[in-house]
C-alpha cells in the first residue's frame, strides 16, 4: 500500500514549512494547520503549497509504482466519452443545488442578500469556473485514481472497502486546516461516498471530476449572494449545503441511483 503513506506526507510537510515560517517570524508555533492572523507571506505559502503537494503526490504514486505516469492517468482519464460523461455529472449536481437552493429561497431559509460589494461578487463569481476545474480534477485524482484506486488493489476488501475508506479519507482530509464548525463532516462523508460510488461504477474519473465540479461551481459561484436563514441541520450552513438533512437525503439517493 503506497497511497496512503504519500497521503500522510503532505500535511507533515505543510505543518514544517508553516512552523519554520511563524519561527521566522518571531511567532508561536502553531500546533494545527492554520494561517488565520499570520504573516502575508505564511497565507501565501499555504495557498501555494498545498495544491503544489497534491498535484506531486498524485504525480508520484504511478512512479512510485513503477508504472509510467501517462499510461496511469491515460487509463483513468480515457478520451472515449469524456465530455459525455463530465458534462453529465456536472449538469446532475447543478440542477440538484439549483432545486434545493429554489426550495430554501421559496420558503424562506435562504436570502439573496450580497455579502461583499459588487465589484468582488462579479470577480468571485468569475474565478468559481477556474476553481470547480482545478478542485475537482486535483481531489478526484488523489481520492479516487491514487487513494481508492490503491485500495482496490486489495482483493480482500472487495468493492465496499475502497469505497467507504476512500470517503472517510476523503472527508478527513478537509479537516486537516483549522475549521469553523466540525459537524458537517456528516455531509462530507456523504458526498466522499457518492463520488467513490461514482468511479467504482465507471472505472474512469470523469463522472466523479464532473459531479464534484457542478457542485463546486454552484456552491462558489453562490456563496457571495445567498445568505442562509434556516436552520443549519436542516439546510446546511455557510458554504456547504450537503451538511443539512436535506441535502444530504438528497446525496444519498442520487448514490442509490447510481448504484442501481
Amino acid at each position: 500500500m503506497i497511497a496512503l503513506p504519500l497521503l500522510l506526507v503532505i500535511p507533515l510537510v505543510m505543518s514544517t514549512l508553516k512552523t519554520a515560517l511563524l519561527r521566522a517570524h518571531a511567532l508561536p508555533i502553531r500546533w494545527r494547520i492554520d494561517a488565520g492572523g499570520a504573516p502575508p507571506v505564511v497565507r501565501t505559502a499555504g495557498r501555494i503549497l498545498t495544491p503544489a503537494l497534491l498535484i506531486l503526490s498524485a504525480a508520484m504514486y504511478p512512479l512510485l509504482r513503477g508504472i509510467d505516469l501517462f499510461e496511469y492517468y491515460g487509463a483513468l482519464l480515457p478520451l472515449n466519452g469524456a465530455i459525455r460523461d463530465a458534462a453529465s455529472g456536472a449538469a446532475a449536481t447543478t440542477l440538484f443545488l439549483c432545486v434545493l437552493y429554489q426550495i430554501w429561497l421559496l420558503t424562506g431559509q435562504m436570502r439573496i442578500a450580497p455579502s461583499i460589494n459588487h465589484r468582488r461578487v462579479i470577480r468571485r463569481c468569475a474565478m468559481a469556473p477556474l476553481t470547480a476545474i482545478f478542485g475537482s480534477v486535483v481531489e478526484e485524482i488523489l481520492f479516487r485514481g491514487v487513494v481508492m484506486a490503491d485500495l482496490m488493489r486489495i482483493d480482500a476488501l472487495g468493492a465496499a472497502g475502497p469505497i467507504a475508506a476512500s470517503a472517510f479519507i476523503f472527508a478527513a482530509a478537509h479537516y486537516v486546516r483549522s475549521a469553523k464548525r466540525h459537524w458537517t463532516i456528516a455531509g462530507h462523508l456523504i458526498l466522499g461516498l457518492f463520488l467513490s460510488v461514482a468511479f467504482w461504477k465507471t472505472g474512469n474519473l470523469w463522472l466523479a471530476i464532473g459531479l464534484h465540479a457542478g457542485g463546486i461551481l454552484m456552491i462558489m459561484g453562490t456563496r457571495p449572494i445567498l445568505k442562509y436563514r434556516g436552520p443549519a441541520w436542516l439546510t446546511g450552513a455557510s458554504i456547504y449545503p450537503y451538511a443539512g438533512v436535506v441535502g444530504a437525503l438528497g446525496l444519498l439517493m442520487m448514490t442509490m441511483m447510481m448504484i442501481g
